[in-house]
């Protein structure tokens, strides 16, 4: 993992396969592993089940380009 950027209002990583997929595991357990409720959701993690949903589908769709784009130029996952 590597920062590139930090503003007021946008930070810019880079990721490598496996932060990403530290990331995508544990937004996947966070918003549908059932250990916290919808009521505590918000209060727990700072943002609603939606909008954490939402990051965790942009971060899989990233997850899989990645992964196509990586055994296409022979390298493994």
């Amino acid at each position: 993992m590597e920062i590139i950027r930090v503003t007021a209002d946008v930070i810019t990583i880079n990721l490598g396969p496996d932060d990403a997929l530290a990331i995508n595991n544990a937004l996947n357990e966070i918003c549908n592993g059932g250990h916290i409720d919808d009521r505590h959701f918000h209060t727990h993690l700072g943002v609603d089940r939606e909008q954490a949903r939402a990051v965790l589908r942009a971060i899989s769709g990233s997850i899989e380009a990645m992964k196509e784009q990586r055994l296409a130029e022979g390298k493994g996952w």
